[in-house]
């Protein structure tokens, strides 16, 4: 798979594409998103760097991260409380030395635990930013720490951690479940930074995650849609394939 200007692989779950580094001076990077049914789980890998953003909903992401080579995380990323992507998170933290997790939003119970025990764990913001080699990671949302006084779906969703992340040309984008109120606060306030190669569909594709306006802002060359095959919420929604589709980006989707 051809993806402008550069991007060394697009590894999905049940298919492999590589394309050739454009120079033996250029180091690779792995994207590679997982089949975990109706979540998320994505990893990032370098020479220098291991990165996983989300966890899927239960420990079978670390048979996925084994099968990757992964003996390591260098960082791990919640983009938000629901259990479809941070069911994984007890077992990643059992199996895997984890040096660094960000997260965002108010997490209760057992996760909430398992974070307070992790070595270094932060609540990311807007303006975050690591850099991990030539793989550079900077948080775009949300501006302040979410506290959820009621349980409600969207305000939880709205809430996600978005991540830009940039190697070499490179530009990935992972918006979680962001739906259009997330959308709409990172047009005014992070338009120039969401141009993007890659754009992890938001919220699995729903018709509540990607507009014109998503799409026309971050002008994605290729798309991945991480969901699980006829799943009961009818994602990805027709209209947003027919909008990826008029844009002319390349789809990849997870079931």
């Amino acid at each position: 798979m051809k993806v402008p200007p550069l991007i060394a692989l697009l590894l999905l779950s049940l298919c492999s594409c590589e394309q050739k580094p454009q120079s033996s001076a250029i180091s690779k990077l792995s994207a590679t998103f997982f089949d975990v049914g109706q979540g998320d789980a994505a990893l990032l890998k370098t020479a220098e760097a291991t990165v996983v953003i989300d966890t899927g909903h239960n420990g079978e992401i670390v048979r996925l991260l084994r099968q990757e080579g992964v003996t390591q995380i260098d960082l791990l990323i919640l983009s938000h409380p629901h259990s479809d992507h941070t069911g994984g998170l007890r077992a990643i933290l059992r199996s895997f030395s984890v040096a660094e997790l960000w997260y965002a939003g108010e997490y209760r119970g057992a996760n909430r635990k398992l974070i307070d025990a992790a070595p270094v764990a932060e609540a990311v913001v807007a303006g975050k930013a690591k850099t991990l080699g030539r793989l550079s990671l900077v948080v775009l949302h949300p501006e302040q720490p979410g506290v959820y006084t009621r349980p409600n779906n969207s305000l939880v969703n709205n809430g996600s951690v978005v991540v830009k992340v940039v190697y070499g040309e490179s530009r990935y984008l992972f918006p979680g479940d962001c739906e259009l109120g997330c959308w709409e606060e990172l047009f005014r306030l992070h338009r120039p930074e969401l141009r993007s190669d890659i754009l992890k569909v938001a919220h699995h594709g729903s018709w509540n995650g990607t507009n014109s306006g998503v799409l026309g802002n971050v002008r994605p060359a290729s798309v991945v849609i991480s969901c699980g095959r006829n799943n009961e919420y009818g994602h990805p929604a027709q209209i947003v394939l027919t909008m990826i589709q008029m844009l002319g980006a390349k789809i990849f989707r997870t079931d």
